[in-house]
């Protein structure tokens, strides 16, 4: 009888020890990245102190010259941290330039304003602005500036564009740039070595990227940018399948951005989407709602629809997770149950055997002793589940007492796992419409009036299933698996609401795609 048990609480065990196998030393990079996110505020708090006292030092300048090196100073501490705040200060920037009339610094902060722009996603207005600059008598580290940025503007559009009739030519024209900014760089600082590592990055030639990007990681860099390099070598591992070396990469590239108090990331969101793949659950959950605070927080239109994107597939996940988790418990209660009553017939039996009383009772103090420290151990093997448990385990030995067999097979056989669904469900309804905050409004203007849906709270089933079309989940299946229907009931109510549309029916989910976008 002990080995059947002993065999269920080590499968209980293994499932929720979440082990993924990784390295120690990727182990220890995650262990510092939970440690780092504990500290986040206090790394936030000391970023706000040097911005204080930067603005306080503004009110007191009193030339052109000292007013340019203090605003210049705010810009590069809110240009990765709070996007209105760089775009304001760009702008004062350019104000002043204008004043001075000073071409270097027209540049520069024309520079600065094409910077906030394409960070923000707003890839036209960047195009636009830059556009406006003026080369002419500007200085070698002006110009080197400008190539810089219009590389960058070039890369970010292409990794937004996938489109293999565009993304190529976005890439051309960044290179061209990179190749007009080494000129001017020189080849042995370690600017060179990263345009030149990040352009080969672009261009698909990966091992040589990946040994430029190695070599500044063994230099005296700015933890801004070992940030930047530990991200791109994390997703050139990711693609080359290396998964220790992906994690540990983007993991300490997480730590960078905690430290520096950078908002516009995208490492703990690769690192999050990288570990769900793996099979974890807690970490990449609460990666995966850092990520997506620090993406509203610097208002980062695109990175707040790349973490919507995967949340879904994350909650998806850790709902299957806790589905295996309650099964194995479920088979441990079984175990159990059996073992109670297995022990039950052992009393019956030790009490018609008055002459061996006293022996049994002692083999029966130590079964009983066992019994509870086993069925203990299974019972409190995920704390999430102890209270339930227990009071399952306590009314399995009131049922037994009272032979009420039948009530307690049908106690077994209960679940809560609909209204944990429930709860999955009511989640990805607030995240969803924190993302899309008029969706439902928008989503009734497709109808009549009569035909609206006005839901007390959330999303209504059909609402949600245009939710999940609106983050790019069209696949019926997929649709069906999460939300636990089958794929006819999916497409029934797909085609049930685009009957009732006032569009037409093959242009129903491209009116849903527009919904949220300018």
């Amino acid at each position: 009888m002990r080995q059947p048990l002993l065999i269920v609480l080590f499968l209980c065990w293994a499932a929720c020890s979440g082990a993924l196998g990784h390295g120690r030393t990727v182990e220890q990079k995650l262990k510092e990245l939970d440690d780092a996110l504990e500290q986040k505020a206090v790394f936030d708090a000391h970023k706000e102190e040097r911005m204080s006292l930067l603005r306080k030092n503004l009110v007191r300048a009193t030339s052109g010259a000292e007013q340019w090196e203090v605003m210049s100073a705010l810009f590069r501490e809110y240009e990765s941290y709070k996007s209105d705040s760089a775009f304001a200060y760009a702008n004062r920037l350019y104000g002043l330039a204008v004043r001075e009339g000073d071409r270097d610094k027209l540049l520069q902060a024309g520079c600065a304003k094409v910077f906030c722009l394409l960070s923000t996603g707003f890839f036209k207005e960047a195009f636009d602005v830059a556009a406006q600059i003026s080369l002419e008598g500007v200085s070698q580290k002006s110009l080197a500036n400008y190539y810089e940025i219009m590389a960058r503007l070039h890369y970010s559009i292409a990794d937004y564009n996938y489109e293999p009739d565009w993304r190529p030519g976005y890439i051309a024209d960044g290179n061209a740039y990179v190749g007009q900014l080494l000129s001017l760089l020189d080849r042995q600082s370690d600017d060179w070595h990263y345009h030149h590592a990040d352009s080969l990055m672009k261009s698909d030639r990966t091992s040589e990227s990946i040994g430029e990007f190695s070599y500044l990681m063994g230099r005296d860099i700015d933890i801004h940018r070992r940030a930047i390099v530990a991200s791109c070598l994390g997703w050139m591992y990711m693609q080359n399948g290396e998964s220790d070396k992906a994690v540990e990469n983007l993991a300490e590239a997480a730590v960078c951005d905690l430290r520096s108090s950078t908002k516009e990331t995208t490492a703990l969101r690769m690192l999050a989407d990288m570990l769900s793949r793996e099979g974890e659950i807690d970490r990449p959950t609460r990666y995966v709602r850092e990520s997506f605070e620090d993406a509203n927080f610097y208002d980062a239109r695109l990175r707040k629809i790349e973490v919507g994107a995967i949340l879904p597939i994350i909650e998806k996940n850790r709902n299957e997770s806790l589905q295996q988790e309650r099964n194995l418990l479920l088979g441990s209660i079984f175990v159990a149950v059996v073992f109670i009553l297995a022990s039950g017939f052992v009393i019956l039996f030790i009490r018609r055997q008055n002459r061996k009383l006293d022996r049994l009772n002692a083999r029966l103090a130590e079964a009983d002793a066992i019994k509870t420290a086993y069925i203990g151990n299974s019972f409190y093997l995920n704390a999430e589940y102890i209270d339930k448990i227990s009071v399952l385990y306590k009314t399995v030995d009131r049922m037994l007492v009272a032979r009420q067999y039948e009530e307690l097979r049908r106690s077994v056989k209960e679940s809560a796992i609909a209204k944990e669904r429930d709860q999955m469900y009511e989640a990805f309804d607030t995240t969803f419409l924190k993302i899309f905050p008029t969706f439902a409004e928008n989503y009734n203007a497709l109808f009549k009036e009569e035909d609206r849906e006005v839901p007390s709270r959330g999303l209504s089933t059909e609402m949600r299933i245009f939710a999940l079309i609106r983050l790019g989940i069209t696949e019926s299946d997929r649709i069906a698996k999460f939300l636990n229907y089958s794929v006819h009931t999916i497409n029934t109510y797909k085609t049930r609401v685009k009957n009732k549309s006032v569009v037409e029916n093959d242009q129903f989910e491209e009116a849903i795609m527009r919904i949220g976008t300018k």
